[in-house]
C-alpha cells in the first residue's frame, strides 16, 4: 500500500472501517456471485481507496452501470479521477441510496455492494441504509457486504429472506463476507 494511502485510512478510521485496503482474496471471494454478464446496474455502498471499484470495473459488462456512493470527502475526491463511462459516483450517505436513484432515473437494482464499517456505524442509520437497499434491489438482487466480525449478522437477517456467511483468511484483518438474499 503507498505511504499516502495509509495515511488516508488512518485519518478516516471511521468512514473507511479498516487500515488496510481490500485484499485480492477478499474482492474475489465478496463479488464472486455476481453474475457480470447480466446485472447492468450495480451500486457501490463505501468506496473507500477503490480497490473494489476498479474490480467491479474490470468486471462489469461494457453495458451495466456501477452508481458508487461515498460520504468521505477524501474518498470521494479520489474516486472522481477513476475514468470509466460506466461509473457514477455520488458524494451522498448511502442512508440517501433511494433519492439518489430516483434522481438517476433508476427504478431497481440488481446488486449492493457494501463496504461500509456497519459495526461501527449508528444501528438507526445501519437499518436504513439496509432498508433502502433492499427495498431497491431487483427479486434476484442480491446485498453483498463484508465485515471483520459477525456483529451485524442479526441486522442483515432480519432485513433479508437468505443470508450466507463466508470467512476469508487472506485479507488483513481475516474477514466475513455476507451474501444476502432480496427475495422474500
Amino acid at each position: 500500500m503507498r505511504h499516502s494511502n495509509l495515511i488516508k485510512h488512518i485519518a478516516n478510521i471511521r468512514t473507511s472501517g479498516t487500515i488496510i485496503r481490500s485484499s485480492p482474496y477478499l474482492i474475489s471471494r465478496l463479488l464472486r456471485s455476481i453474475d457480470f454478464e447480466r446485472a447492468r446496474t450495480v451500486v457501490q455502498l463505501g468506496v473507500g481507496t477503490g480497490c473494489i471499484t476498479r474490480e467491479l470495473l474490470r468486471r462489469l459488462h461494457p453495458e451495466a452501470r456501477l452508481i458508487s456512493i461515498e460520504v468521505n470527502e477524501v474518498f470521494i475526491r479520489d474516486t472522481f479521477r477513476i475514468r470509466d463511462s460506466r461509473l457514477v459516483v455520488r458524494h451522498a450517505c448511502a442512508g440517501s441510496l433511494r433519492r439518489l436513484l430516483d434522481d438517476l432515473k433508476v427504478g431497481q437494482i440488481d446488486h449492493v455492494v457494501s463496504s461500509l464499517p456497519l459495526a461501527i456505524m449508528d444501528p438507526v442509520l445501519v437499518e436504513r441504509i439496509l432498508k433502502v437497499s433492499e427495498a431497491a434491489l431487483t427479486p434476484e438482487g442480491s446485498f453483498l457486504q463484508y465485515q471483520y466480525s459477525l456483529s451485524q449478522r442479526a441486522a442483515l437477517e432480519r432485513r433479508f429472506a437468505e443470508v450466507r456467511v463466508g470467512f476469508t483468511l487472506a485479507n488483513i484483518p481475516p474477514a466475513f463476507v455476507y451474501e444476502c438474499s432480496a427475495a422474500r
